[in-house]
Order: C-alpha cells, then sequence, then structure tokens
C-alpha cells in the first residue's frame, strides 16, 4: 500500500467519522418495552361460536427520530411482539395454539404538547411470523399488511439528561391468510392492537 492510498484511506475514515457524528447529533434514537393486547384475529359463528386472538404479548420498539424542536419531526419505527394464540370458545373454554410474532415498520411523524406530552402518526407494513405452518397459518401468513399507528407519550420528570417516558401506541391492520381464504373467509378483518411501553432516549435532545 503507497502513503497515498494509506491517506486516501485515513482521510475517508476520518470524513466517515464526521459524518456519523453528525448524524448522532441530529437523530434520536429510542427504545422502547412494554405490553400489548390485541383484539381477535379469526371471529366464527357458523356452528359453535369462537374466537382467535393473541394473548398479551410483550413489545419492543425501535425508533429513529429527528430532534422535536420543529413543528412536525420525522420518525422511523421498527415494532416487534410475540405471543401465543388462543381460541376461546362460547362456553368460556379457551385453548393455546402455536406461538406468532408480528414484526411491524412504519414512517410517520411526531410532535412536542404542551405539559411534557408527545404525539405522533405513522403508515407502514406488518408481517406476521407464526412459528409453525398450523392452523390459520398452515399455508403461510400471507402478504405484507398495511398498518396505521398513533401513539401517545408523557415525559417523566426524573429530571435534567434522565430521557424517558410511557408511551401509548395505538395501530390497526387488516388480517387474512390463504388458510382463511381456503376456508370461505372472504374479507379480511380489522385488527386492533394496543400497547403500553416505557421509552427511553439517546442521542440529539427531543
Amino acid at each position: 500500500m503507497t502513503r497515498a492510498s494509506a491517506g486516501q484511506r485515513l482521510a475517508a475514515a476520518m470524513l466517515a467519522a464526521l459524518a456519523a457524528s453528525r448524524l448522532a447529533a441530529q437523530v434520536t434514537v429510542s427504545v422502547q418495552a412494554g405490553g400489548r393486547y390485541s383484539s381477535a384475529l379469526v371471529r366464527d359463528s357458523i356452528v359453535t361460536p369462537f374466537d382467535v386472538r393473541p394473548a398479551l404479548a410483550p413489545v419492543v420498539v425501535v425508533t429513529l427520530a429527528a430532534p422535536l424542536q420543529h413543528d412536525w419531526a420525522p420518525v422511523v419505527t421498527v415494532d416487534f411482539s410475540t405471543s401465543t394464540l388462543t381460541r376461546h370458545d362460547a362456553d368460556g373454554s379457551s385453548t393455546n395454539l402455536d406461538r406468532v410474532s408480528t414484526l411491524a415498520f412504519t414512517v410517520g411523524v411526531r410532535r412536542r404538547l404542551p405539559a411534557g406530552f408527545t404525539v405522533g402518526a405513522g403508515a407502514g407494513g406488518l408481517k406476521y411470523l407464526p412459528s409453525e405452518d398450523s392452523g390459520i397459518f398452515r399455508q403461510g401468513s400471507g402478504a405484507l399488511a398495511g398498518v396505521g399507528a398513533l401513539t401517545l407519550g408523557h415525559v417523566l420528570p426524573l429530571g435534567a439528561g434522565r430521557h424517558v417516558s410511557i408511551e401509548a401506541r395505538y395501530d390497526l391492520h387488516p388480517f387474512i391468510t390463504p388458510a382463511l381464504r381456503a376456508e370461505g373467509f372472504d374479507a379480511s378483518r380489522l385488527v386492533h392492537r394496543v400497547a403500553l411501553t416505557v421509552r427511553t432516549d439517546w442521542g440529539a435532545t427531543r
């Protein structure tokens, strides 16, 4: 390696480090963890009424956001949760089925409100990831579903430098699988999900 090429590589590395430091100064990285409730994925009453829905699920959310120094700041979010599917019958009995996870990616905006509140909205795609190809997922989980999300957060008064918030997340998406279509379910079902999380931030000032 010549001195010229070594110098070029050193200069490139210094420029990359400078760009990364500037990006870090302009972006807030948020990590959230909490629990999620989901409405029924399937409901039927032709023979015996029953529904199938995920049990209460742990959720982890990672967000990249611009500082909230203007009216609206762009936000990119990756959301993951995992749970056991449960069948609930009309007689009150329930049966645990297979485990299923969801992975969602949304792009949206977030805004600061008075009294330490923040509000946000986003849209993107959601994919179901079943642990086994059985039951309502025996022919796979189908195409990527569109998802819309709303958030409402509040910064906890823990003092300067402690960026911890409580955040409520709501999202809505259609659900249907190839196996459900084969069984005669023609229309998708709207699934509502609500999560309560604790959020901590790193990077630029919120």
